[in-house]
């Protein structure tokens, strides 16, 4: 079969209160933390689904029932998918080798990187020419995207998910092979990163 070029992977939960964006509280109510979580996913769809060099596609946890989801699919035209089970690193596993049955170069990034743009996922796609495995480094010391031209199921297995260890855990697993690192971005996590959010997009809409 012959394999189609670029896949692009949105990763994104449904916008439950109590259930994403947790670490927001108590500055803000379960209810303003999905809010900007919804705030935060249409932001990110917004800016890649404009991006005509790949298979835009948005992955949904738990299913993809979510009336918001089914907004975003209307909008901007997104195919959607639900994530399988498992812990994160077992549905990125999953998302990646499932599209790398499909697509040379796929990309998966997360739905709350507000400086994740169509030039940082270009470049990401470039550095695959030469390179197996790309990361893209969060300021916390996790990842926003990971690019693969081949399943990595190694570097998804016993990571200590949401904690500062997670770049550096991946790349352990990885050994000896040694994925190109991008420009790191933050995302959003904790009330401050908020601010940071709303300060971008005033920037941008004064």
């Amino acid at each position: 079969m012959q394999l189609k070029d670029n896949a692009l992977i949105i990763f994104a939960k449904s916008p439950l209160p109590g259930q994403v964006k947790t670490r927001l509280t108590p500055e803000f109510s379960a209810e303003q933390a999905a809010t900007i979580h919804q705030q935060l996913l249409e932001h990110c769809v917004a800016n890649l689904a404009r991006f005509k060099n790949a298979d835009v596609q948005l992955h949904c946890s738990p299913n993809t029932s979510h009336a918001f989801f089914q907004y975003l699919k209307a909008i901007y035209r997104l195919p959607l998918y639900s994530q399988p089970d498992g812990d994160l690193g077992q549905r990125m596993s999953v998302a990646l080798f499932n599209a790398l049955v499909e697509y040379k170069k796929v990309l998966l990034v997360g739905s709350d990187v507000p400086a994740l743009n169509i030039n940082y996922i270009r470049k990401a796609y470039t550095a695959l020419d030469d390179n197996d495995i790309v990361l893209g480094p969060a300021e916390d010391g996790g990842y926003v995207l990971v690019g693969l031209t081949r399943p990595q199921p190694l570097m998804f297995d016993q990571i200590d998910w949401g904690t500062d260890k997670v770049l550096q855990q991946s790349i352990d697993r990885l050994q000896p092979a040694y994925p190109l690192l991008l420009d790191t971005l933050w995302d959003v996590d904790l009330p401050e990163d908020v601010a940071r959010f709303r300060e971008m997009l005033n920037r941008r809409y004064s």
